[in-house]
Formats: structure tokens, sequence, C-alpha cells
């Protein structure tokens, strides 16, 4: 699915287009002046959907040099080591969560009890990967004519990233993961590092972005004035309110 001229979706489960496997994120494909980066990987079990949607798009996964995981859920970077093998992109993460990714930690990523009550096949392995790139803060890198920048977004879980994408061309792109999504809504879970105050901090970080494109990890983008459904959950949490879930 083209998305506009700078980004594509590769993957997507049911909790999105229901595509790919049924527990992927959104997977998205970025390309600018021929280079091309994936925001993210889906569990592991679409690797061989994701390369065929790329080249079905024109595209050569030769061209794909860099895989940027907003954070380590298995929906998210189950397929990291696969596609990196595969295609021998460089993979970026969270400073934070390198050893638990080079690990394959299933208990670190609360992976276990997901199992345990169907979220994934009972078995399913979450493949180690070791990542390339260490990233944090304020980092700010290149993609063809694309400035990307990052920024750190715990609440959802303790790993988590957003990135912030724009050239002198495109409308300002912010890939939230699942730090925020369309209709101001959020991901609340009952794992070990979920903090509501932190997630409420991360949105307010992004409220001041002034998004035209918000692409989260799950359900739907918002194609246009993506900064109002990131002001919607900053403005439920400055009035003591929680936005809606969801998850549930």
């Amino acid at each position: 699915m083209k998305i506009n001229d700078y980004v594509y979706l590769v993957a997507s489960g049911q909790m999105g287009f229901d595509w790919t496997h049924p527990s992927d994120c959104n997977v998205y494909l970025l390309e600018s002046q021929g280079e091309l980066a994936l925001i993210d990987t889906g569990t592991g079990y679409s690797v061989n959907d994701i390369c065929e949607n790329i080249e079905k798009y024109g595209f050569s996964i030769s061209q794909l040099k860099k895989i940027f995981l907003t954070h380590i859920h298995a929906d998210h970077a189950g397929g990291a080591a696969l596609l990196k093998e595969k295609t021998k992109a460089e993979v970026y993460v969270i400073e934070s969560a390198f050893e638990t990714l080079k690990n394959g930690d299933e208990a670190a990523i609360d992976l276990t009890i997901a199992k345990r009550f169907g979220y994934y096949p009972d078995d399913y392995q979450f493949n180690p990967c070791l990542a390339d790139h260490l990233l944090k803060e304020g980092d700010q890198l290149c993609l063809g004519d694309f400035q990307l920048k990052v920024f750190e977004t715990p609440g959802h879980s303790r790993f988590d990233l957003s990135f912030e994408i724009k050239s002198s061309e495109s409308p300002k792109l912010l890939f939230s993961g699942d730090t925020v999504f369309y209709n101001g809504k959020i991901s609340m879970l009952n794992t070990h590092d979920f903090h509501m105050q932190k997630l409420a901090d991360s949105i307010a970080k992004l409220s001041d972005v002034e998004a035209d494109v918000l692409l989260p990890g799950h359900y739907q983008p918002a194609l246009k004035n993506g900064a109002n459904h990131v002001q919607k959950a900053h403005a439920t949490f400055q009035s003591m309110g929680i936005p809606s879930n969801i998850v549930g």
C-alpha cells in the first residue's frame, strides 16, 4: 500500500490492515533518492512477504540499508534478525535495548506472558539480533534527502523511540510506534515496564513536533493533520484523564 510519495506499507496484522501475519505491527518502507529504510520489522513470520512487497513497489531489497526499531516488542522487532541476514541492512535501536535484543530475552519483553495468553503462537521464538547502531534522544541521521530525528518516548515500554522525518519537499512525518495512535489513542498494557506518567510525558514531547502525517505502529495512519491526533492524547492527559486504549 502506497501511503504517499515517500512511504509504503509493507506489512500489517490484525491490529491494522490484516494483510500479513495476524501479530505483525505496521511495517513501513521509507524511500528517498533511491535509499530505502524500514520502520520496524513485524514478528519475523512475514519477512518473505515484506521483501516481496518491497519488490512489488519497484524497488530492490539491495537498496534497503537501514532498519529502525521503534521498540523491541516481538510484533515490532521479531523480524529484525532475519531481515538483517536477508538484506544486509543495518539495525538501529535505542541504546538501552541492545543487550535484550542481542540475547533474545523473551521475559524482558513480556513475550513469555503474551504467548501464554494467545497473542503469539506457543511455538513462536524471538530471534536474537545484534544491532549495528545505538540511538538516543536528539540523534539525527540522513536517509537520502530526509533528516531523521530521534525521540526517546518511554511509557508503552522502557525501550520506545519515535522518529520525526522531514525534508524540503515532503510533509513532516512522525513514526510514533506504540506511543500514540490515530484519534489520540494509546496502547496501555499490563506489562512490567508500562508506565503511564512516562507515556504522558512522551506524548507531551511529541505534541511539539507538529507532524503533518502520523504513522503509528498499529491501525490507520493520519495522512493529514497528524499533530491533531497527538494533541488530542496530550490534552486528555493534561486534563487528568487517560486516553482511550487500543487494546481490549
